[in-house]
Parts: C-alpha cells; sequence; structure tokens
C-alpha cells in the first residue's frame, strides 16, 4: 500500500440537495492544490446551476499499487462516488491511522 492523499467532492444543484460526487486521489498537497485551482479557474465568473467543490479537509490514505502506478503517471485522479465506494470496499483504499494535514 502507499501513502497519498485523497480530497472528497459533493455536487450542489440549484433547488435541490446536495450529494457526495467522489473524490479525488493526490500525490501530495501540492498537486492536490493545483487540481482544485484548476477545476476551481475552469468555472469563469457565473456560478452554473450544478456544480462540485471540495467537502471537509484532506486526509492521507493508502492505495494499491495499482491506483499508485497511475498515480504517478498524473500526480492526481478523480473517482466517481460509484468508484470511490466500490475501491474501498475491495480495500484498494484504506483509511487506518489517517492524519488531516
Amino acid at each position: 500500500m502507499n501513502k497519498c492523499i485523497i480530497q472528497f467532492w459533493e455536487e450542489s444543484e440549484f433547488n435541490s440537495d446536495i450529494k457526495p460526487d467522489g473524490c479525488s486521489i493526490h500525490i501530495d498537497n501540492i498537486e492536490r492544490v493545483n487540481y482544485i485551482k484548476k477545476i476551481y479557474n475552469s468555472r469563469g465568473q457565473d456560478i452554473p446551476e450544478s456544480y462540485d467543490r471540495i467537502s471537509g479537509k484532506e486526509i492521507s490514505c493508502f492505495i494499491s499499487d495499482t491506483l499508485f502506478e497511475k498515480l504517478l503517471e498524473s500526480g492526481s485522479f478523480r473517482l466517481s462516488e460509484i468508484e470511490k465506494n466500490n475501491l474501498i470496499s475491495l480495500e484498494e483504499i484504506i483509511f487506518k491511522n489517517y492524519e488531516v494535514f
């Protein structure tokens, strides 16, 4: 297992509930910040009808070698809510003795 950073996301829709929207996984906090800036800066000035945003603080986690290889290629990647839940269930993503940054 390989240590990395996970950031949870949520989706907000106009006149609707807020719902979980997966996570992003990052090799380090610099990549996490850059990833968030890229997402937020791509929106422009107007608030869209539907958008995703970070949910909570980043935490450290451990990921499988397969996921870590993917992470090394890009520095960050995004998982849908279903993918995130499945990978946690399969213990491809593990939260043990995690620390909040």
